[in-house]
């Protein structure tokens, strides 16, 4: 009996973790689309994020809620994000010609609503500066 009642116990706790809503990474500071160049704007709906038709449309990076699509093919998907202390401390998987390696990218939004992207092992030193599209 004692087995028993185990049993249904571990059961409906497993059955109880199961239904519990995971939560929603909050990427809500990414407030649409943004480009390098705001001529990618418009190219933006000529394709999903990281597929053949955007890669080949933008000349520059472009940043959703999905991650940066690059043109040269260096993508990083967006995992998981994080307040940090003047912005957001980004998990992303970034991929350069097939291989994907796990990065932190640090976000940081500017008054106009740009959003830059600092990673120097990916993009380099430098941040990139990501326009909202209008």
């Amino acid at each position: 009996m004692r087995g028993y009642l185990s049993s249904v116990a571990l059961g409906l706790a497993a059955a109880l973790a199961a239904s519990m809503p995971v939560a929603a990474e909050d990427f809500s500071f990414i407030a649409g689309k943004y480009a390098l160049d705001p001529e990618d704007c418009k190219l933006l709906g000529k394709g999903k994020p990281f597929s053949k038709e955007l890669v080949g449309a933008i000349s520059q990076e472009v940043l959703t809620p999905e991650g940066i699509t690059s043109p040269r093919e260096v993508h990083c998907k967006f995992r998981s994000s994080s307040a940090a202390d003047n912005g957001w401390t980004v998990k992303a998987d970034c991929e350069e010609m097939g291989a994907a390696e796990a990065y932190e990218l640090a976000v940081t939004s500017a008054a106009d609503g740009a959003l830059a992207v600092v990673s120097e092992d990916v993009y380099g030193p430098e941040p990139l500066v990501f326009k909202q599209c209008k």
